[in-house]
């Protein structure tokens, strides 16, 4: 993968635990930690480790430790430092056993944001700098398929130009973000400013609108298809460019299919823009498969 000039970090395949990975750089503030797995059916417990000083907790000061604990149905949330645990904080836990799951965590300036399958669960204030952490660490009784990180605060609205000119055949767009009011796009644009795309969630329809606008003209609207979206609700967006469509998969699920409204779509989609109520924790182009 190639991002938007944030540093990132992406390990897939199944992943043995325990896991530990030192950062490459400082965690910086909109960066995310995403883990996606598997747990099993007697699965109990598994945790997600924030350390500095060295990679086990005693040696090693726990910035942020989050214990998923099936056993109890609680999500905890500590810290070990200067040789003593602190206080814990407890939340309800969503995850069922034996099911996918996926944990986000996020670097806000105040805290470590915590999703769960996308819904926000937990905000853990700091308790030292965040820009101390050296390594993440997963540990427990679950199967890793995927651990990502990297991200950044997007000021919206954001544009940005494709690597190479233009969005090229077999290269996909992979958007992380949150519906935060009514409505939000994502439009693919032409030099001349043309809208050769336009991506458009609306949560109080319930509907995916896709159009094109050309010389200041709207086209014939698309509608048809599931509706993923919810507001304050993590999503996954995947903009696949093939060669006679646009494909559109949102957390994993196809959603719809865009015929190219351009006659050369290799050429003609130079940049992307995202408008609206979004908050955007991460995008990233893949190279052409």
């Amino acid at each position: 993968l190639f991002s938007t000039g944030e540093s990132s970090k992406m390990m897939q395949q199944n992943i043995t635990l325990p896991y530990t990975s030192k950062l490459g750089a400082p965690f910086v503030a909109g960066q995310s930690l995403n883990i996606t797995g598997n747990t099993n059916a007697d699965t109990k417990r598994f945790e997600v480790n924030l350390l500095a000083g060295g990679t086990e907790i005693g040696a090693a000061q726990a910035y942020m430790h989050c214990s998923v604990r099936f056993d109890e149905g609680k999500l905890v949330f500590n810290s070990y430092t200067d040789g003593a645990w602190a206080k814990e904080e407890r939340e309800s836990l969503s995850f069922t056993k034996g099911d996918t799951f996926n944990l986000r965590l996020r670097v806000l300036e105040e805290g470590y944001e915590v999703r769960c399958n996308g819904e926000k669960v937990h905000v853990f204030k700091h308790r030292k700098p965040y820009n101390e952490v050296e390594y993440f660490q997963v540990k427990g009784n679950c199967t890793l398929s995927n651990v990502h990180w990297g991200g950044k605060f997007y000021e919206i609205p954001w544009e940005t130009g494709f690597a190479n000119g233009s969005l090229k055949a077999g290269q996909r767009i992979f958007m992380y973000g949150a519906p935060t009011g009514d409505r939000f796009n994502v439009d693919l644009i032409a030099r001349n400013g043309d809208i050769l795309f336009h991506f458009n969630p609306r949560i109080p329809e319930g509907k995916v609108v896709r159009n094109s606008c050309k010389n200041k003209v709207w086209g014939q609207e698309e509608r048809e298809g599931p509706f993923p979206f919810k507001k304050d609700c993590g999503f996954d967006l995947t903009i696949v460019n093939e060669p006679f469509s646009v494909q559109l998969i949102v957390n994993g699920e196809q959603i719809g299919t865009w015929a190219h409204r351009t006659e050369n779509p290799t050429e003609d989609y130079i940049g992307m823009r995202v408008q609206g109520d979004v908050d955007v924790f991460g995008i990233e182009f893949s190279e052409a498969q």
